[in-house]
């Protein structure tokens, strides 16, 4: 079982005290002149909830169990006191967040206040030839002119490192049974012929890829270009751009002079191509000629890689595929017409296992926060845009996917020569692209998605051409078929590490820290909670030391409770590492649907969402934002709610039933004065055991008189089934070892004379008689009943006695210690087990009544 680990916000002291605590003179102040700001929840200093101060025989699960069901019943008895007008508070919280802000799409700092790429602030690394980057053009770069390859001459690689090229002369490929010529010779021949409608293209490509005859169909490419196109349009297409793209692609032996080398797990290196190298290698996959590319299967030499060949693209008739291709058809139609003159980086960031960060640990301070509900990620210019990423990168853009990624990989076409190089994304890497650009518009989303014309991207370049736009690319884990294990400890460090691994700064970048523009990563499909995954990706950036934009698609709703729980962060000057144990803490109960997410951390970091009103305090005690309701009937009808429990159904966990939903009653259905009977039973318990620690060692003489009594009533109710088994002698001396531990050696002492005189007894009666010693002899040796109650019997029983009443000593000590107050609870807490093992299990909204007359009976009877 988990508990919270101790920190200076987490509430696990007890609800009594946290009533009674006086103000400091610090928070009277606050009190009169903060008084109309938002509420925060209290923060009181606490023990660690891992560490008990009591000492003796009790078990760890003994402890466990006092610990957890002390938080049940503390955040039970805060929710019913505090759920009293919440609504209203929180109207007025919100009143006061939204001040004259009705009218705007946002929150949080202008997304103009944020860093961003700039000719002032190049947060990138400079494209220098490296071991750790490769770079494939000639520096320096002249602006205005597309750059020169490097080497200037054609390097062949053929290897398992570098992409194996379709020109390179080691690809062959069969020609007939007897005879292999060079690959590249075939595709050259067969793209030379002229191509004036889609049987023609199929036919062209099929020609060197002929082992895909009957599996390959351009279905969709077919049904786009002759019956969506205007005739105009497709004799355009034919006439004009397609004999281009033939040409861009044939000319890949003089553009790409040398293999790019493949991006594998566990390294980070960079490559930079020219914007025409990569339109020459995506014309190469427009015309399937990637060798080794389309095999499928695990054994395969690029099974662990993304396919590369539009083959797949060109089959779905699907419109969201057709739309597609016209970004791509643009796409080609504008690199052909006006060659681009820029250059792009590639860079593949892998974070080595002893370079991730503790988060837990970390001090780092949130950072600053815009969150929109309108707006894309991609607009937001300068700053690091997130691609959410499947870990073969791209996704689905090449078939039927069109979602965040596989849209933005069609508008920009440049990021999809990464799968020609990337491997499949491990968990700690993340792909960095550097200098890309948007060629087109569009809308919608998924099935609704559309072109809607070309794009003209004015983003400014650097020094070495690259337009200073930077996308990463992180992959989300897959909750589609379990969502609700998205919340433990084990996956939410996952997720940590993958967005550390995509907004680190690359090494050798200088200037500021760009912000990062993100949104629901791995909320869609993949199933994942926007919510989590928000403060996930807040907590990353306020570690590494990035500002967030955050875009919420639309969503006001989230976007407004985001904002209030980063206003409620910000405000208890909640550290990155704070928010963690929050969010590992909510993973550990075993059972969550994220229902109650920004609920829970918020009451575990020292306050409430749903910030409330604290019931009978003095004026003195009160918080220092909201007044006090002296009774909480009055108070939920003050504020609309009705006084029936809720009937919303869910787990009996710890804290699901703590906190109202929106739309739900608020009502807990316990009584305060029993949740409180038994947390001032806790409170006194520990305090008393506190205390007792500090004395130090040794039972004072009135402990000692206690422990008399409560060991001669602890042998009456525990072992009544032992002592029916012992001898009335056996019984006295246990009885007179208990009495007192500083008469044990007395006692020891006793019981060892009557086994001395038996032994000289023995000896007298041996030595009258010979014959008679023999006969006793024989009779001691029997193994019948009469000789095991001999004299004989008892001597070589003596040192097991003396082991035994030293066993009888050991629980002595340990019924004494039983019989404290701290066992009360745990005896408490195992006829409470007993009665709820006894019980039908139900996970209805009336549970917590029944478990806690339960535990109400199981005091009563133990008390």
């Amino acid at each position: 079982m988990y508990t919270c680990p101790p920190k200076k916000k987490l509430r696990q002291t007890s609800i009594t005290e946290m009533l009674k605590k006086p103000l400091s003179q610090e928070e009277e102040k606050k009190k009169h002149t903060n008084s109309s700001s938002m509420e925060r929840g209290g923060h009181v200093k606490m023990k660690p909830a891992g560490t008990s101060s009591t000492q003796g025989g009790k078990s760890v699960r003994g402890k466990e169990r006092s610990i957890e069901m002390r938080d049940v019943l503390a955040n039970a008895a805060e929710q019913r006191i505090q759920s009293a007008g919440s609504q209203s508070v929180k109207k007025t919280m919100m009143g006061i967040i939204t001040n004259n802000t009705e009218d705007r799409e946002w929150r949080g700092v202008p997304l103009s206040s944020l860093p961003c790429l700039s000719a002032d602030n190049l947060n990138v690394p400079d494209v220098v030839p490296s071991p750790d980057h490769t770079v494939l053009v000639r520096l320096p770069v002249s602006p205005g002119t597309v750059p020169l390859p490097h080497p200037s001459s054609h390097s062949d690689t053929w290897d398992q490192c570098h992409v194996r090229m379709p020109c390179s002369p080691k690809s062959q490929y069969p020609k007939n049974k007897d005879t292999v010529v060079p690959r590249w010779s075939v595709i050259t021949e067969a793209l030379s012929r002229k191509i004036n409608s889609v049987e023609d293209l199929e036919r062209a490509v099929l020609e060197y890829n002929s082992r895909y005859i009957s599996k390959w169909k351009f279905r969709g490419l077919h049904h786009l270009l002759e019956q969506e196109f205007e005739e105009e349009e497709r004799a355009s297409f034919f006439s004009k751009t397609l004999p281009v793209m033939v040409q861009l692609a044939l000319s890949l032996p003089d553009l790409v002079t040398r293999p790019p080398p493949l991006l594998l797990q566990g390294t980070t290196h960079s490559v930079t191509l020219s914007q025409m190298q990569i339109a020459s290698l995506l014309a190469n996959a427009f015309f399937c000629t990637f060798p080794r590319r389309n095999a499928k299967g695990n054994d395969t030499e690029y099974a662990r890689y993304p396919d590369i060949n539009f083959n797949r693209l060109f089959f779905h008739k699907e419109q969201r595929s057709l739309e597609k291709i016209k970004c791509l058809l643009h796409y080609f139609q504008r690199v052909t017409t006006k060659p681009p003159t820029g250059t792009v980086t590639f860079t593949r960031q892998a974070v080595l296992p002893r370079d991730v960060p503790k988060w837990e640990a970390s001090r780092q301070s949130l950072p600053s926060l815009h969150v929109s509900s309108a707006g894309l990620i991609e607009e937001a210019t300068g700053l690091l845009q997130v691609d959410f990423a499947n870990k073969y990168l791209g996704g689905g853009v090449l078939g039927l996917g069109c979602v965040q990624e596989e849209i933005r990989f069609v508008l920009c076409p440049e990021l999809i020569i990464s799968r020609l190089f990337t491997q499949v994304l491990d968990k700690t890497d993340a792909l960095i692209i550097t200098g890309c650009e948007q060629f087109s518009r569009a809308s919608g989303y998924s099935s609704s998605f559309r072109w809607e014309g070309p794009h003209e991207d004015k983003t400014p370049m650097d020094q070495w051409g690259r337009r200073l736009c930077q996308v990463t690319a992180i992959d989300a884990l897959h909750f589609t078929k379990q969502p609700n294990i998205q919340y433990e400890p084990f996956y939410v460090n996952r997720e940590l590490n993958k967005a550390y691994a995509g907004f680190k700064v690359i090494e050798g970048s200088g200037g500021i820290p760009t912000g990062v523009a993100t949104g629901n990563w791995g909320c869609g499909a993949f199933k994942g909670n926007p919510r989590l995954k928000a403060l996930i990706q807040l907590a990353v950036c306020g570690h590494i030391g990035r500002d967030l934009a955050y875009f919420t698609f639309g969503d006001q709703q989230l976007r407004d409770d985001l904002f209030t729980m980063y206003i409620f962060l910000k405000e208890n000057n909640v550290t990155v590492g704070e928010l963690t144990q929050a969010l590992n803490h909510h993973g550990y109960r075993g059972w969550s649907d994220g229902s109650d997410l920004f609920q829970y951390v918020c009451h575990s970091l020292g306050g409430s969402y749903d910030s409330d009103t604290d019931q009978e305090l003095s004026k003195d005690s009160a918080d220092v934002r909201v007044k006090a309701t002296p009774d909480v009937k009055e108070a939920e009808d003050a504020a609309g709610h009705p006084s029936e429990p809720s009937q919303t159904k869910k787990p009996p966990t710890d804290i699901a039933n703590c906190f109202p939903e929106p739309g739900r009653t608020t009502r807990c259905p316990l009584s305060e004065e029993k949740i409180l009977q038994v947390l001032s039973e806790c409170d006194r318990i520990f305090e008393n055991e506190k205390a007792k620690k500090k004395q130090g060692a040794g039972p004072t003489s009135d402990d000692s008189s206690h422990k008399t009594e409560t060991q001669r009533k602890m042998e009456e109710q525990e072992s009544e089934p032992r002592r029916a088994d012992k001898t009335t002698h056996s019984t006295s001396d246990s009885n007179r070892l208990s009495e007192s531990p500083r008469k044990g050696e007395d006692q020891k002492s006793e019981l060892r004379r009557p086994d001395k005189q038996a032994q000289s007894s023995d000896s007298n009666r041996l030595s009258e008689s010979p014959r008679k010693g023999e006969d006793q002899k024989s009779e001691l040796r029997r193994p019948d009943k009469q000789a095991q109650s001999s004299d004989s019997n008892r001597l070589s029983e003596s040192p097991r006695k003396a082991e035994e009443q030293k066993s009888e000593l050991r629980r002595a000590d340990k019924a004494a210690q039983n019989t404290s107050e701290s066992s009360k609870l745990f005896r408490l807490l195992d006829e409470y087990d007993r009665q709820m093992g006894q019980a039908p299990h139900n996970t209805s909204a009336s549970e917590p009544r029944r478990r806690f007359s339960l535990l109400e009976g199981a005091h009563r009877k133990h008390n």
